[in-house]
């Protein structure tokens, strides 16, 4: 349907008096399955696609999309998008019956734009860029919507930025999925950057509870690309298994492009080339608050996350566990598995290195080249190697845990640190595959690692995790969202306290009952929960968030002996980690569940 100027004035008038107001802001409805007359003033009236809507709104307008497939043009125009417009809001995750914003489910009422414009299913005639926020303000929102089948195969820069590609543009993105989305080199060879995202030229994006899986990239940064004095902020955002040819499965930032970083997870990203998780490149200098890289891989550098090039991370209550660097570079190719600095100096508190692995590298952290990495309340574990300093006094590290000890450096243990439970690749031996458990590393009572740190290293709480707008105080929480110093002074890695999941470890009598592995994990639908015992009794068994609160009880009851499984599937569940506790009179048994 066309729309001549006089037609869009009436339409915004109509819409002005007829459409009910939320958070101060007039609504214009969007429902595919709509019947009524397709002018946008009720759910029965709505205007049939996105793109019509977009066309007619302006600022303080809300666009209200219930569930459904939307694409930003009917015919096969690969140029065609969804342009954010500054002032308005585009809400997803309606069931078209809701009349206040707080009654959507983005969840269970999918609604997904797509880039799959031509023949179902054939990509070579798809969007290049599905959604765009190029020159807009943070009052640009997209919120509650998938953001799938882009790709950005074309002439630059018709490559970069597949699912959504800002220039210049710093939109808001919230409950946004951003799944199988492509770029590629293109024909005049160009690198593709950012399948899922693409920032650049001082793009600064406020990204909150988004999850950037399975996009994949013949360049740089499959799941989200930053360039450029590009700097957004990401909370409660999840990297899961992008993939990269060149570098950054994960996220790449180049350029003086240094992002704010808190809750976010990166887990099983991979890159055929460098850094399987994170890349930093370049002046890029991002702050990690509460991050976690889990089975990352790589062929070369740093599996879990590589600094590179006065790239001057800052890393607080980080973990990284699993994460693997292959090492198959014939030169200038051996890096770490968890985390790999050249020429660079980042400053690590409260990190915890386990079961990271890297061939004929650092398993756990790497330096090469000039600068300096100063490392803080850190704990090295498991990983083989666990510290490779090539540049000869690149490494300060002080208050730390290190298997087989560190010379030179201060206040350093070589001390079982006992963590509840050690992780482990599974079955099959190899880490970033769906079997890997990625153990429990909070510490138990008794531990070393208790109070050995020093709470004066405490970096400024810059991402505000209290939200009390002080962001000169120490950061006040660890990876839990625990106090981060609740005795005598702060606790070595990235968890304070040992008390939650204390016995875990405990010697097997006989009879105490078994927990086993969680499938699949980490997880974001139903998990199936093993356990058994060897008498009948009593169990109960439990979701616990990582304050120790139990949030769901899945079983209470009498139980006869030997093995059973409980399939459950968690509703409302916010992102992050969780302990699955199965309670006996024999002894308690506790299992970590990531939930993406």
């Amino acid at each position: 349907m066309k729309y001549t100027l006089q037609s869009s004035v009436l339409a915004v008038l109509v819409l002005f008096l007829l459409c009910p107001v939320a958070d101060g802001q007039s609504v214009i409805y969007v429902d595919a399955d709509a019947v009524g007359a397709g002018n946008g003033t009720s759910w029965n009236d709505a205007f049939p696609d996105v793109q019509t809507a977009l066309g007619i709104a302006g600022p303080n307008d809300d666009l209200w999309v219930a569930e459904g497939v939307y694409f930003p043009t009917v015919g096969g125009d690969r140029e065609a998008t969804f342009q954010l417009l500054n002032g308005v809001a585009l809400y997803g995750g309606f069931d078209g019956t809701e009349t206040t914003l707080s009654e959507r489910d983005w969840v269970s009422n999918e609604t997904i734009l797509s880039g799959d414009l031509g023949t179902p299913g054939v990509a070579t005639d798809n969007s290049y860029h599905v959604v765009t926020g190029s020159g807009t303000d943070q009052t640009a929102q997209v919120d509650g919507f998938t953001v799938t089948a882009a790709y950005a195969n074309g002439v630059f820069p018709r490559n970069r930025g597949g699912g959504m590609r800002n220039i210049a543009g710093s939109p808001t993105v919230r409950h946004c999925v951003f799944r199988e989305n492509t770029s590629l080199r293109s024909p005049d060879s160009r690198d593709g950057f950012g399948a899922g995202m693409f920032n650049e030229n001082g793009s600064n994006p406020l990204i909150e509870d988004v999850r950037f899986e399975h996009n994949y990239t013949s360049g740089a940064g499959a799941g989200l690309s930053n360039r450029v004095n590009s700097s957004p902020t990401l909370r409660r955002v999840v990297f899961l298994e992008n993939v990269a040819d060149l570098q950054s499965g994960g996220m790449g930032n180049e350029s003086n492009s240094s992002p704010l970083m808190v809750d976010v997870q990166f887990i099983r990203n991979v890159s055929n080339g460098w850094s399987g998780g994170l890349d930093n490149y370049d002046g890029s200098s991002p702050t990690l608050i509460n991050v976690v890289f889990l089975g990352n891989v790589c062929a070369n550098y740093g599996g879990g996350m590589t600094n590179d090039t006065n790239a001057n991370a800052t890393l607080t209550n980080v973990l990284f566990v699993g994460n693997v660097a292959h090492n198959l570079a014939a030169t200038n190719g051996v890096g770490a598995g968890g985390l790999q600095n050249n020429g660079s100096s980042p400053t690590l508190v409260g990190v915890t290195f386990v079961e990271n692995e890297a061939p004929d590298g650092a398993d756990g952290f790497g330096h090469r080249d000039s600068g300096t990495s100063t490392l803080r309340d850190v704990i090295f574990w498991g990983n083989g190697d666990e510290l490779v300093d090539e540049a000869g006094g690149g490494i300060d590290i002080s208050h730390a845990v290190v298997e087989g000890g560190f010379a030179g450096g201060t206040a350093i243990l070589d001390a079982n640190p006992e963590f509840v439970t050690l992780p482990t690749p599974g079955p099959d031996g190899e880490w970033g595959t769906m079997d890997d458990d990625f153990g429990d590393l909070h510490l138990r009572v008794g531990s070393p690692a208790l109070d050995a740190g020093d709470a004066s290293h405490l970096p400024a709480d810059f991402g505000d995790l209290d939200g009390d707008s002080d962001t000169s105080e120490p950061i006040p929480f660890d990876l839990d969202g625990n106090t981060r110093v609740v005795a005598a002074d702060l606790d070595l890695g990235a968890f304070e306290g040992g008390v939650v999941v204390s016995n875990e470890s405990a010697p097997d009598n006989g009879s105490a009952p078994h927990l086993g592995s969680l499938t699949p994990n980490p997880s974001d639908g139903p998990v199936t929960i093993p356990f058994t015992i060897s008498s009948a009794e009593h169990i109960r068994l439990s979701v616990l968030d990582m304050r120790g609160r139990t949030i769901h009880r899945l079983l209470d009851e009498p139980r006869s002996a030997g093995s059973h499984e409980v399939y459950w599937t968690p509703g409302g569940l916010a992102r992050g980690t969780y302990l699955i506790v199965l309670e006996t009179t024999r002894g308690r048994r506790v299992r970590l569940l990531v939930w993406v």
